[in-house]
């Protein structure tokens, strides 16, 4: 009970069940997970920030951006924070165990590692051959 109760509140969601059962990233995808992540930090300070992301997150495609209930901030925090994953703090920082965690748990639903190469480099316009030691 323990290793799959998470947030220890004494029951097991659905997400924490999967996450028990998850396995770990191919060195490919943890490759790509690493680089994207790298590539993401600006400052290299190892965790992300709104000012990290400001300038790959395109924030019109927010309704409540384009409305103006929120701003291109809050929105960037929000964003921020989907990468929380069940232990999350909801803070607009992810760490690199965040973010790792975030992908690990994404790529139990993609098919082959390729698929997710593929799905990594749209999300983030990086190319798997930008890679030292490429593939």
């Amino acid at each position: 009970m323990k290793f799959y109760d998470i947030d220890c509140d004494g029951n097991v969601s659905y997400e924490e069940f999967i996450r028990g059962l998850r396995d770990e990233l191919s060195a490919r995808k943890k490759a790509m997970v690493d680089r994207a992540f790298d590539v993401m930090d600006m400052d290299k300070c190892g965790k992300l920030t709104v000012k990290d992301v400001c300038g790959r997150f395109d924030v019109t495609s927010s309704k409540a951006f384009t409305e103006g209930t929120m701003t291109k901030e809050e929105v960037l925090s929000q964003f921020l924070n989907s990468f929380d994953g069940l232990r999350g703090n909801n803070d607009g920082v992810v760490t690199k165990q965040e973010w790792t965690d975030y992908y690990t748990d994404l790529a139990i639903s993609t098919p082959t590692d390729e698929y997710f190469v593929r799905m990594m480099e749209q999300a983030w316009g990086m190319a798997e051959d930008e890679l030292d030691g490429a593939f």
